[in-house]
């Protein structure tokens, strides 16, 4: 009997430790993954806020790892960041795309939770497409005959350095999804 596990390398919810963790983690998947970041603001001495974290945790589990990261910041240890995002009530939800925040709400609302963590998990699926070089050679060939290979490779060179930090190579995101 053969057995093999699979084993994430990051955590299914992250808890963030320090201001340089978190701004390179949002830097990271708006640079590199395309992945929404939602975030738990809360607190140990917060009934809401204990409420709601299995609701967090179970969320993140249905949604998966390849859709969005979830992360907790502990308002108490972490109170540069609150302030920063004007944490005034707890649990505060942030849900971040592309480095930017987008949507947030404060309360134990598992209803709202869910509609948008949702929404920011299809805007990215709609958003993050990746385009093949030999896909839009296909379509060139089939759309427009006259395009020379060299045209058509400018034409992806430009989308690939359309994204910023780009060290796939790859024409994906925002540019792929304009071609």
């Amino acid at each position: 009997i053969g057995c093999s596990v699979v084993v994430d390398a990051r955590p299914l919810v992250r808890h963030i430790r320090s201001t340089h963790e978190f701004e390179r983690l949002l830097k990271k998947h708006s640079e590199e993954t395309g992945l929404p970041v939602i975030v738990d603001f809360y607190s140990d001495g917060c009934g809401p806020c204990r409420m709601m974290a299995p609701i967090f945790k179970k969320l993140a589990s249905e949604i998966g790892q390849d859709k969005a990261v979830f992360v907790k910041v502990d308002t108490n240890a972490m109170y540069e960041l609150s302030s920063r995002y004007g944490i005034r009530s707890l649990p505060t939800f942030l849900f971040f795309y592309n480095g930017q925040k987008v949507n947030e709400f404060s309360g134990a609302g598992e209803g709202q939770l869910r509609q948008y963590t949702q929404g920011i998990v299809e805007r990215a699926e709609r958003e993050n497409v990746l385009l093949t070089k030999d896909s839009l050679v296909k379509y060139y060939k089939e759309k427009d005959g006259s395009k020379s290979e060299d045209a058509v490779n400018g034409v992806y060179k430009k989308c690939v350095d359309m994204m910023k930090n780009n060290k796939s190579g790859l024409c994906v995101g925002p540019a792929a999804t304009k071609l």
